[in-house]
């Protein structure tokens, strides 16, 4: 963070400089050699005051720009210098012998490490220009400048960082909040995620289902003399959803057109909500790019790229609005890259020749032309058959077939191969010997483009098929793999020095025979999975198995006893698998699902039914992970998904909203999951009073009722709501806690302990499936009434005590007379 700080504090600096040195700037016309050009020189030291120990930023500049300054040549001023006297007298110097920016300005930073005044003595010598032209001989005069700040103990205080949201959040996210880049990403397909590595931001912890949206006709088609019958899924070679992207928090897809699988346009939609934000029939992209583009007169990330690949032409369209944006005709073959600038680059091998260059279409004529211009392609077709950076010769790389690039770290090396050992899905001899080498492309360690290393390799014994794993190359500890076809097992090698490492290693289920193809790594861990049924994590270092997911038991539903698990993607420290299979028949077989693992221990973190829209021979399904959430194609319905954490909503009451002090009030209320897909059509008409809230341990089949139309959980659990109140005198205290029941709702009751006016506040903590929310409400307590006297009567008098008496007397003596006169009746 500090450095990203300081590199914006110096872009201002810089924005300023240059402003003021063009103002300032007079061209003089006619100049003769014998001009003597006065200059006026500036310093400025910032912050002050500031604290010992923390960064300034010293800048300098003249009035004048030296005549003929272009970012392309090399006429500048020349030897500032600035004397630093600290306060206890010594002093330090900062020397400029050339002044590279052409505006003359020039800055540097500098820690202080004293309390006290510090003084700054800059200045220009003068110089004579020696360039060439009318100018040649003149003289720019000698000037200074001076200045000084104070450095105090305390250090000053920085403009607090926006933490980490604990609610719910969308984008755009404000440019302010950098600590938020650990939670962001994009999922820009092409090379940009060939390895299926999210690297950045966060992935789903829960199945918790954000929204879905349908694709096309799915699941059972109904009313056919075949009551199994469904639609088609596309499986195997008509892959639906094929290469979606996630960029700026807009999902894009590829929309199938009757059989084909992506015939019918493109559509975005917002990740978070599913709502459609564009959409057009007649493209269909396949990646995209997020370019940082950095010249002195422009900053930032020119919008955001849709690619739509035809041949050798590369149309561009705007990423926001669909619209289209410029084209690149002429686009060389080559093994693709992305540039830490998010460049797309080729490294384009023509080994006939002996040479290999480093195609970048952003260096091609019409965009930037030279460091000075902005990025400007709109309504362009760029040529970009020479739009390479450049261009070196390569050695021999002799082999019993032409030279082949296998896989590349940008920047660093080439690996390759000159036999064919390449990824098959049948047996095939192996060649005896096998070649592999690297060419370098680090320029810190030797000449681009030359050979790392070259080394042949025995071919195993029995016959056994070596070949390179569908992704070989694992950047953490530079190391490839390689699979024996017949038994799956795997062997490592180092990269820098083409050595075999360990291996073979592993043993597998026999039908894990069917994905001996399987594997790629991440955290410096490789991950095999496939129709065996488990997933297997091997260390890279030493091929060490670390451990096994295969609770994937199928029964008797299919015959592979297992359900085949294929990992499609790793993220956030999860490996996310599919199961799936190469041409399913209908009707599909049940309980296939998604798991999400634990990448470094195995233990699963959640699972849902879906079938992996992908029926390809290594069956990776086709998804894309951003900011959070997980999208991807469920072939048992045909409809688009995302999962990821979601907004709750909590409500509260109470009554009695006016009670008497000793009473008890009852205070209830609900938690419902507030995501999108809850005010899908279905789900309003199947919930009108909303979708409650559940627990992590009831999400799965909450979440497979809810949206996939399964049986109601009887042992639905929900989630802890916190009751707290503010009394009269502004003290607050939590009065309990309460678990919402399966219709969302949850109840507690509670006595207030003085009279006055409370708020009630209930608040859901959250969840990996949900942000958390509150809610409050007010209730009045009165104090109880006094109780009220009753009269006492006056006492009788003796008469009236005997006269009453006699009264009664005489009644009870009728009453029985009467009676024995009834019985004497016959």
């Amino acid at each position: 963070m500090q450095l990203i700080g300081k590199k914006i504090a110096i872009a201002i600096a810089f924005f300023l400089i240059s402003t003021v040195a063009f103002t300032l700037v007079t061209p003089i016309a006619n100049a003769q050699s014998t001009l003597r050009l006065p200059t006026h020189a500036y310093i400025a030291v910032t912050p002050d005051p500031v604290g010992v120990g923390q960064q300034t930023l010293i800048v300098v500049w003249l009035d004048r720009i030296i005549q003929g300054a272009l970012i392309d040549n090399n006429i500048r001023f020349e030897n500032y210098k600035v004397t630093i006297t600290k306060p206890d007298g010594t002093t330090e110097t900062r020397n400029w012998p050339i002044v590279i920016d052409t505006t003359s300005s020039a800055y540097t930073p500098y820690v202080p490490d004293q309390v006290g005044t510090y003084s700054f003595f800059f200045e220009f010598p003068g110089q004579v220009y020696n360039f060439g032209g009318a100018y040649q001989g003149a003289t720019y005069l000698p000037s200074n400048a001076s200045t000084s700040i104070t450095v105090q103990q305390e250090p000053i205080p920085k403009h607090p960082d926006t933490p980490l949201p604990t609610e719910y959040w969308t984008r755009p996210i404000n440019g302010q909040n950098i600590a938020w880049g650990a939670i962001s990403s994009n999922w820009l397909g092409g090379a940009a995620t060939e390895n299926r590595w999210q690297i950045d931001g966060s992935a789903p912890k829960s199945s918790h289902i954000m929204w879905t949206k349908t694709l096309e006709f799915g699941g059972l088609t109904g009313g056919l003399s075949d009551p199994g019958s469904t639609f088609y899924t596309g499986f195997s070679y008509e892959t639906r959803f094929n290469n979606p992207i996630i960029l700026g928090g807009i999902l894009y897809y590829q929309r199938p057109l009757n059989h084909a699988g992506g015939s019918g346009g493109t559509t975005a939609v917002d990740l978070r909500t599913g709502e459609v934000i564009w959409s057009r029939d007649d493209i269909s992209v396949s990646k995209g790019q997020l370019f940082n583009f950095d010249n002195p007169n422009q900053h930032g990330v020119v919008g955001g790229i849709l690619w739509q690949v035809s041949g050798t032409t590369w149309y561009a369209y705007d990423a926001f609005t669909g619209r289209s944006i410029f084209n690149v005709t002429n686009v060389p073959a080559g093994t693709e890259a992305v540039t830490e600038h998010g460049e797309i680059v080729r490294y384009v091998m023509n080994y006939n020749a002996r040479w290999l260059a480093l195609w970048n279409y952003s260096a091609s004529p019409g965009i930037a032309a030279n460091l000075a211009n902005p990025w400007r392609p709109l309504g362009k077709s760029i040529n970009a058959s020479t739009a390479y950076s450049w261009n070196v010769t390569i050695p021999n790389l002799p082999g019993s077939q032409a030279p082949t690039i296998i896989g590349v770290i940008y920047g660093d090396l080439i690996f390759g191969r000159s036999s064919n050992i390449a990824l098959t899905s049948v047996p095939r001899e192996t060649p005896n010997p096998y070649t592999l080498w690297a060419i370098n492309l680090n320029a810190s360690r030797g000449a681009v483009g030359s050979l790392l290393w070259i080394k042949n390799y025995p071919a195993p014994a029995n016959n056994i098929t070596r070949m390179l794993a569908w992704q070989p190359i694992d950047p953490v500890y530079r190391t490839f793999t390689m699979t024996d076809f017949e038994t799956g097992q795997r062997l490592g090698y180092s990269l820098d020095t083409g050595e075999q490492l360990w291996g073979p290693v592993g043993e597998f289920r026999a039908f894990q025979y069917y994905s001996s193809r399987k594997g790629f790594p991440a955290y410096g861990n490789l991950y095999v999975s496939g129709y065996g049924g488990e997933i297997q994590a091997f260390d890279m270092r030493n091929g060490n198995l670390l451990w096994k997911f295969n609770d994937t038991s199928s029964g008797i539903e299919t015959p592979w006893g297992q359900y085949p698990l294929q990992a499609a993607a790793v993220a956030d420290g999860m490996i996310f698998a599919f199961a799936g299979e190469h041409s399913p028949n209908t009707p599909l077989y049940k309980g296939y699902r998604v798991y999400a693992v634990d990448a470094f221990t195995g233990e699963k973190v959640w699972d849902l039914t879906t079938w992996s829209a992908s029926g390809l021979g290594t069956s990776l399904a086709p998804v894309a992970i951003a900011d959070g959430y997980m999208t991807f194609l469920n072939a048992y319905d045909g409809q688009i998904y995302s999962v990821g954490k979601g907004p709750s909503a909590v409500q509260v009451t109470a009554s009695s909203k006016v009670s008497v002090l000793g009473d008890g009030v009852l205070v209830e209320g609900t938690v419902m999951d507030i995501a999108a897909g809850t005010k899908q059509p279905e789900q309003i008409a199947r919930f009108p009073n909303g979708v409650p809230a559940v627990s992590e341990a009831s999400m799965t089949a909450w979440m497979e009722y809810v949206y996939q139309q399964q049986s109601r959980p009887m042992d639905v659990t929900g989630v802890e709501v916190t009751l707290s109140v503010i009394d009269p005198n502004n003290n607050v205290y939590e009065i309990g806690t309460a678990t919402t029941d399966s219709s969302g709702m949850f109840k507690k009751l509670f006595t207030p302990e003085v009279p006055g006016e409370y708020t009630i506040i209930a608040s859901f903590a959250g969840s990996n499936s949900y942000y958390g929310s509150y809610a409050q409400t007010a209730i009045g307590v009165t104090d109880a009434p006094e109780p009220t006297s009753t009269p006492t009567p006056a006492p009788a008098t003796m008469t009236d005590t005997y006269v009453l008496g006699s009264a009664i007397a005489v009644i009870i003596a009728i009453a029985i007379v009467g009676l024995l006169l009834l019985r004497k009746r016959p």
